[in-house]
């Protein structure tokens, strides 16, 4: 019986403990505004795993995205320089190696907006 057990809590690893390539980008969770009065309770958001080595970003979880690419001039105003369509069965996106520099990257996955800083 103890065999049983310890051979289904390894079938039931998190997801998580996947295997990552290089660095994971830390992605924060735009919040839609909600009306008040709604009081319904939310369930914390996970942000999506993509992670960045040299020009090739990696996605851990399977589920379509959109990736945009944006600069910032000194005012905060985002021009979009890159966009591309992720499918739930891309593991791996090269970037155009004219990309180089400091970039927002925003990853949509549905109606959730995901931000974060790279460098290329």
């Amino acid at each position: 019986m103890l065999g049983l057990l310890a051979s289904m809590a390894l079938s039931t690893l998190p997801i998580c403990a996947q295997e990552v390539t290089g660095n994971l980008i830390p992605l924060t969770f735009e919040k839609p505004e909600i009306d008040p009065e709604l009081n319904v309770p939310r369930t914390p958001v996970r942000a999506p795993r993509v992670s960045l080595d040299g020009h090739t970003l990696y996605f851990f979880d399977e589920m379509d995205f959109f990736v945009n690419f944006y600069v910032l001039d000194e005012d905060g105003e985002k021009t979009l320089e890159y966009s591309s369509i992720v499918l739930a069965q891309t593991e791996i996106l090269t970037l155009p190696s004219t990309l180089t520099g400091s970039y927002v990257i925003e990853v949509i996955r549905g109606e959730q907006h995901f931000w974060g800083e790279i460098e290329l």
